[in-house]
């Protein structure tokens, strides 16, 4: 499975994330089998030192989350890394909804307090964004969780394990940097218009959450096939004279 085939994966479905890179070497697929995948894979132990201490790039819980990632699903045929990926991209799109909820409710509140005019108003607004966004949300967790039981490729525990790590490399990425929100009328003004647009946008990406895998397969390669006719579409326009 080549990069460019991650990261086309990865644009379909809205990923907000960076995909961990992964060992460059394929091995040969386990064996298809209907039984539960057995439980093999201590994502959090720690990998060589040596081989650690040779290498620049993250550290901490980003390391632990990319280390965890290749050591699951470096043995898989590309299919099955490709059927991980989607499970996984559906995760992060959830968790990075879960987060912008949480943000624009820190927003809704601080507006309020520093502008009382504003306070019903933005909050109202927030309520129906929320009742317009939650449910699908709930919706996309139900079906996530369904889906990484059903799927064989992998352990499910191994498969939520790397998930958990994958959200604390987050949550340490997100403490780096602090935010601070901006209350001023006019930021207050501008976020309360810019909640129609969220409301759009994160219900079409919860949405594309729900699609199985075949459709998100299907939609992968319409995409790959598309991209070289467009190129070649650009190619042949006539260009302008210069001067």
């Amino acid at each position: 499975m080549t990069r460019s085939t991650l990261l086309l994966f990865s644009a379909l479905i809205g990923f907000s994330f960076i995909a961990p890179a992964h060992a460059a070497e394929e091995k040969a697929a386990p064996a298809k089998t209907e039984k539960k995948v057995e439980k093999k894979v201590d994502l959090r132990a720690p990998a060589n030192v040596e081989a650690q201490s040779a290498q620049a790039g993250p550290t901490g819980p980003t390391k632990a989350w990319i280390d965890a990632e290749n050591k699951l699903i470096d043995p898989l045929s590309d299919k099955d890394k490709e059927s991980i990926f989607i499970l996984k991209n559906k995760h992060s799109m959830i968790r990075a909804t879960q987060v912008v909820e949480r943000d624009v409710g820190n927003a809704v509140e601080a507006c309020g307090d520093k502008n009382p005019d504003m306070k019903a108003k933005m909050e109202g607004r927030f309520k129906q964004w929320q009742s317009a966004v939650m449910p699908i949300l709930d919706n996309a967790e139900d079906q996530l969780e369904k889906d990484v039981e059903n799927q064989k490729i992998v352990d499910a525990d191994d498969l939520e394990d790397l998930m958990d790590l994958q959200d604390e490399a987050y949550d340490y990425s997100e403490k780096q940097t602090t935010k601070q929100v901006v209350s001023t009328k006019e930021a207050c003004e501008s976020l309360l218009a810019s909640m129609d647009r969220t409301e759009d946008d994160l219900i079409k990406i919860l949405q594309q959450t729900l699609l199985p895998e075949s459709a998100i397969r299907k939609r992968a390669g319409d995409a790959k096939k598309a991209s070289p006719a467009k190129a070649a579409v650009q190619e042949t326009e006539p260009k302008p004279k210069s001067e």
